[in-house]
């Protein structure tokens, strides 16, 4: 493989991270258009607008059902596409294992040059970077401290939205209103899904697995790579107050997914931090109301502190597959 073909594949990995960064901002819009559409159609079509109406309304007045379908939608198109870069990928790795068998060069597109490949040692090319589901030999520690750094975002993210609302009164207003009418604290099997289930495994498999992965085979460093899907997922949630706190959370994020070589933790960071911020923060300030600003801040910033000092003493920090 030439140099030339070596940037075209870093090149190509970088556009497809900027298309799944795209996808994962536009697609629940366009799959809660799509949602409505069928609704109505075959609403109309077996009942009449009456029947349209009372689809309607109940949607409305069950936005985390809404939410759940859509996202249910959403996940068969992001699995899908870790399918196709999964097959994409299987179909390198034997040519890889064939040359180091044999001793030697592959010229592979979808695979980038090595140092080897120049001349300057012999051992085989690895196989693209895939996103990593791995589970049985992530260290213990990583998953307790998933769960850490999930509960000190939380109690930190309440310093954040504090610094919005100094900064951005109308924009805290927006979001107060836009939560309380998404259903957040319309606890049940619904909202189960629609928050603590389906967001975390469909965001964490598009951001910190497809788009992570796309920038690793682009060659970009992490450092960079983890800015660049935090501001993503910032944009995601389509508002200020949520885009900076969600900004801040994904560099975390994207940080335990490096250090632990897996998404699963993180997709049990992610469960536990949206727990937390609806029926676990009603339930703990039930528990503690004497629980002071000074003091959730505080334990938020050790918490999170102790949490990435394990992963980076106890993670694996170089994922490969």
């Amino acid at each position: 493989m030439s140099v030339g073909s070596t940037w075209g594949y870093r090149i190509r990995n970088f556009v497809l991270a900027l298309v799944v960064f795209t996808m994962m901002i536009e697609f629940p819009s366009l799959l809660s258009a799509v949602v409505i559409d069928i609704v109505e159609t075959v609403s109309i079509q077996w009942g009449g607008y009456e029947a349209y109406a009372a689809a309607f309304t109940y949607l409305s007045s069950n936005p985390n059902v809404f939410s759940a379908v859509v996202y249910l939608l959403f996940g068969v198109v992001v699995f899908a596409w870790v399918l196709v870069m999964r097959r994409r990928g299987s179909r390198v790795a034997p040519v890889a294992a064939e040359a180091g068998t044999a001793g030697e060069q592959v010229v592979d597109a979808a695979a980038p040059v090595q140092a080897t490949q120049l001349g300057f040692a012999s051992p085989a090319p690895e196989p693209p970077a895939q996103v990593s589901f791995r589970v049985r030999d992530v260290p213990r520690a990583v998953w307790f401290d998933a769960v850490l750094l999930a509960l000190g975002m939380q109690f930190v993210t309440t310093l954040l939205m504090t610094l919005v609302l100094l900064l951005f009164p109308a924009a805290m207003e927006e979001y107060r209103s836009m939560i309380d009418a998404s259903g957040v604290s319309e606890y049940g099997i619904a909202w189960f899904l629609a928050t603590v289930v389906l967001p975390p495994i469909v965001e964490e498999t598009g951001f910190r697995g497809l788009g992570l992965t796309y920038l690793k085979r682009a060659g970009v460093p992490f450092a960079v790579a983890n800015v660049l899907q935090a501001v993503a997922f910032g944009i995601f949630h389509m508002n200020l107050t949520q885009g900076i706190y969600t900004f801040v959370l994904g560099l975390f994020m994207g940080y335990a997914a490096h250090a632990s070589g897996s998404i699963v933790p993180v997709m049990l960071l992610h469960a536990v931090y949206n727990f937390m911020g609806t029926m676990g923060q009603d339930l703990l300030y039930a528990v503690a109301p004497w629980m002071p600003y000074w003091f959730e801040v505080g334990l938020g910033v050790v918490l999170v502190i102790v949490a990435v000092l394990s992963l980076r003493d106890r993670g694996v920090h170089h994922p490969r597959s």
